[in-house]
């Protein structure tokens, strides 16, 4: 019974007190029927802008992991995701509070499905998002495997990379948007956020 005990103590210094009380108190995030997001349902990430591209999905580049892109197509909603709050107990989840997204309902080559920020590229210094992360507890070495949901001065939502479960950690902070390359939409840092909305997938 020593080591679950130790494993907590672990944990927590990783997640700060004030991160655990805001999110007790932050207003939930909400999909467009008007209902609070939960971590047990399954959601398509929608962009706002109709017209230019569909939900968010899966993009094989010849090797794993995957990157995390918008689909060409408005009528392609993507694949569905999960979302997971830093506290396992929060029953919806809050707005600007760190959180996993996972990919699911979906088989392929890679088999690892949670989103991540990936390193720098070339000379460019683009971040793209990858679904190449797994489920685990925050710590230093899982920070750039945590984002958040956030209101958008325009009234709708957008995604961030700013992660706060490490006390010590000094991660770069940015907004997540579309950088086309060619034909394929990446999801990673951009200056422009993917304004976005959430639609609940039906069981």
């Amino acid at each position: 019974m020593k080591l679950p005990i130790l494993t907590i103590s672990l944990l927590v210094t990783f997640i700060p007190l004030s991160l655990l009380s805001n999110t007790a108190t932050s207003s939930p995030v909400y999909d467009i029927d008007g209902e609070p997001l939960t971590p047990e349902r399954g959601y398509y990430i929608l962009p706002v802008i109709r017209g230019n591209g569909g939900g968010v999905k899966l993009y094989y580049n010849g090797s794993c992991p995957y990157y995390v892109v918008q689909a060409n197509l408005e009528v392609d909603n993507g694949v569905p995701v999960h979302f997971y709050p830093v506290n396992p107990d929060e029953e919806t989840i809050p707005l600007s509070t760190d959180l996993n997204i996972e990919f699911y309902d979906i088989i392929t080559v890679c088999i690892q499905y949670v989103w991540q920020l990936g390193d720098p590229v070339g000379d460019s210094g683009l971040r793209y998002i990858t679904a190449g992360g797994v489920l685990e507890n925050p710590a230093e070495e899982t920070v750039n495997r945590w984002f958040k949901i956030e209101n958008h001065p325009d009234g709708d939502y957008k995604l961030v990379f700013c992660p706060t479960v490490c006390e010590t950690c000094r991660p770069v902070c940015g907004d997540i948007g579309v950088l086309r390359q060619g034909n394929t939409r990446f999801l990673g840092l951009s200056g422009k956020p993917f304004r976005v909305f959430f639609v609940r997938k039906e069981d």
